[in-house]
């Protein structure tokens, strides 16, 4: 998670004139220095602030393909500036580097930039609060297409950890178009980037996609049965993973 956000940040805060109950019930101990609890609890105020604000209502535009990539260390290396949040730099960037912690430390490369010219990329990150974080990534070049899945030993809402476990395999057809037209029900490209609800525990569900020349994000908070979960469930299954059924969430 990025560093917890000091007393002047949280003025910030206060300045997206969130509720107050919203702060009350969270009851953050702004003097226990750097620890990890803290940081959730600060980051998912932030977030939940944000969403109130907004209303469920904020404009959204879709990014573009970038040709070129930044350093793999800039802030935007993953996730274009704006992407998760178009209207608010401040909660735009604290999620980014939040997100992009985690597929740097699972060596993942950028579906955002690179100048992808054929085929597609798909990418699912899970970061559960209490499990181990897990991106799938699927890429078509030519008519094949190739899976990677990497898993760390650390938790979605403390530190990533190290790599534990790591997927490669290919698709067959059949996959691939289950895979499709799963994506095709939930409208992935139509799709609303910013969530319309947030909690402070739970689990993010991030899924990129970039196609022909178009570059989409979406993520969600804990989302319950329907289209977008059936999707990334799908991909998670064609990785292989045996998730115990209390840890999907």
């Amino acid at each position: 998670m990025p560093s917890a956000p000091r007393s002047n940040e949280l003025k910030e805060v206060h300045a997206v004139q969130c509720h107050n109950d919203v702060f009350n019930a969270t009851r953050i101990d702004t003097t226990a220095g750097g620890s990890s609890s803290t940081r959730i609890l600060i980051v998912g105020v932030v977030l939940i602030c944000a969403l109130l604000l907004c209303g469920g209502s904020c404009a959204t535009k879709e990014p573009v393909l970038r040709s070129e990539c930044p350093s793999v260390d800039a802030g935007d290396y993953y996730f274009p500036k704006g992407s998760l949040d178009p209207t608010r730099a401040k909660i735009d960037g604290i999620t980014r580097d939040w997100y992009s912690k985690y597929l740097r430390a699972m060596l993942e490369p950028s579906l955002s930039c690179g100048g992808r010219t054929d085929g597609f990329a798909y990418r699912f990150l899970w970061l559960r609060s209490f499990h181990h974080p897990i991106a799938v990534r699927i890429e078509k070049n030519g008519s094949s297409v190739a899976l990677t899945a990497v898993e760390l030993d650390g938790t979605g809402g403390h530190e990533p950890g190290g790599i534990v476990k790591r997927v490669q395999r290919a698709l067959s057809p059949a996959e691939q178009d289950k895979f499709l037209t799963k994506l095709s029900q939930v409208r992935f490209w139509e799709m609303r980037k910013n969530q319309d609800r947030f909690g402070l525990d739970g689990a993010q569900w991030i899924l990129e996609g970039a196609e022909s020349g178009r570059y989409q994000v979406v993520e969600r908070w804990s989302p319950g049965p329907g289209a977008y979960r059936e999707v990334c469930l799908l991909l998670l299954g064609f990785a292989g993973f045996a998730i115990p059924p209390l840890d999907y969430y």
